[in-house]
């Protein structure tokens, strides 16, 4: 037997018979220990190996992308890590599963939860996904996702809910593969959709103005659903409510769904008030709806009975600052009327007490003098008495006429503004009883000289 034969032969006894039997034909089980480990026959895994087991396997691929009910039964889980273990020998399946058209796939997919009533269905279809990124598959990720976007956010293309929430987590899957992100931060951001997506299935919802993955009829059952949800729909509950405040205008409810629209809103409102908002979901949310995701945050989330308190807290200690910064002031201020009054008391030539005045600005020096002139102790001062009123002249000058020269500067603008332009259109040749001189060129100018001598001839 040729090292093809042999090959072809380990992989339908160790790949190919498993699967069918999965898929509920009978195969007759085959002791592998017996007929290769105990003779340490295992075939090595070459290029030839991995080269046959890809052509073997393009049928049962097929079948796995594409979501059919034959192989993907009850027994998924079984399937999943089977599919994984082959698909991590086979180095070709990458570059098949990117010839492939995975909208109908996802499709296909739909109509497998749709006749298989199962929950957990659409977890199965993240493991795919995973593979197709763990493989590198290529494909034209932005195209896809509008695709996507078009059939998805604009009309509600498909009846059943299940096969909408294929495509929106394929569309998810797009947006992800097209950042510029090392595989692993890829990966990574796709666990997270996958652990989320019960909540997130709820958001695709409220962003494509339809219900995904869900037999709700209408959003207001939707958000309830959300509000009321396990604990782990509370930290990401305020992205949920900003998308459903974006779009509930577009809704065009009438009178009795407005209303319930609007309780269930206002009781949302109040269940966000005491949840504590994470950011988890973030950098996910913002892959995923790049336009729209960081505006709806910034225009409808509320904030928390926590961060009330924290921007309550702020101002407080911001007035409290502004208070403290007062009394020091005031404090400085009265030091130094204190500084002023003593050095009048002691008979310092009113100079000095000028120069000390100018260290100030106008407004502090105006009010220093106002203070100081109100004291009767320094009224009974001769010298004091007789500058003072110098000194406040001087004191309201500086501070005054600025403000005086800007005011009547700024009204002889606005005099030269609302003054009428004067425009003037002469024809070439005109004479101005003004005297202007009109400046001509070329031909008109020889013209005009020739006209001249002629007036003055």
């Amino acid at each position: 037997m040729s090292n093809i034969d042999i090959y072809k032969e380990y992989i339908q006894d160790t790949v190919i018979t498993p699967l069918e039997r999965m898929m509920g034909s009978e195969q007759e089980d085959v002791n592998l220990w017996e007929k290769y480990g105990s003779k340490g026959e295992f075939p090595k895994k070459d290029s030839i190996y991995k080269s046959i087991l890809h052509t073997m396997m393009v049928y049962y691929y097929d079948k796995y992308l594409y979501g059919d009910t034959n192989l993907c039964k009850p027994n998924m889980e079984n399937v999943r890590w089977h599919m994984k273990h082959t698909i991590d020998d086979d180095d070709q399946f990458g570059a098949w599963a990117s010839e492939q058209d995975l909208i109908i796939a996802a499709e296909g997919w739909g109509k497998n939860m749709q006749r298989i009533p199962e929950t957990k269905r659409i977890y199965q279809y993240f493991y795919v996904l995973e593979l197709l990124l763990h493989k590198d598959c290529c494909q034209d990720w932005k195209a896809l996702s509008q695709e996507l976007k078009e059939m998805l956010f604009k009309s509600e293309v498909y009846s059943d809910y299940k096969t909408d929430e294929v495509l929106c987590v394929l569309h998810a899957f797009t947006m992800i593969m097209q950042q510029d992100r090392p595989k692993e931060k890829k990966a990574e951001m796709l666990e997270l959709l996958r652990t989320n997506w019960l909540f997130l299935k709820h958001y695709y919802s409220v962003m494509t103005r339809h219900i995904i993955g869900v037999k709700w009829t209408k959003l207001s059952k939707v958000a309830e659903t959300v509000m009321t949800a396990s604990q782990s729909f509370k930290p990401h509950m305020h992205i949920f409510y900003c998308g459903l405040m974006d779009c509930v205008d577009e809704l065009h409810l009438d009178r009795k769904h407005q209303r319930e629209m609007d309780k269930i809103c206002l009781q949302m409102q109040e269940e966000l008030n005491r949840c504590e908002p994470s950011e988890l979901l973030y950098e996910l949310c913002d892959t995923l709806f790049p336009e729209d995701f960081q505006r709806m945050l910034r225009e409808h989330r509320p904030k928390s009975y926590k961060e009330v308190e924290d921007e309550s807290r702020r101002k407080d200690e911001l007035i409290q600052q502004m208070k403290d910064q007062k009394k020091h002031l005031q404090d400085e201020l009265d030091r130094t009327k204190d500084v002023l009054q003593r050095m009048i008391m002691s008979a310092i030539p009113i100079e000095e007490v000028d120069a000390e005045l100018e260290q100030y600005p106008p407004s502090i020096a105006w009010k220093l003098l106002c203070d100081l002139g109100a004291s009767p102790i320094l009224n009974n001062i001769e010298a004091w008495h007789e500058n003072y009123p110098a000194l406040l002249d001087k004191y309201r000058k500086l501070l005054f006429e600025p403000i005086e020269q800007q005011k009547n500067l700024r009204d002889a603008m606005m005099k030269v503004a609302e003054r009428p332009a004067n425009s003037y259109n002469y024809a070439a040749g005109a004479v101005h009883d003004d005297k202007r001189q009109q400046l001509v060129l070329g031909e008109d100018r020889e013209r005009i000289a020739r006209q001249k001598r002629l007036r003055n001839g």
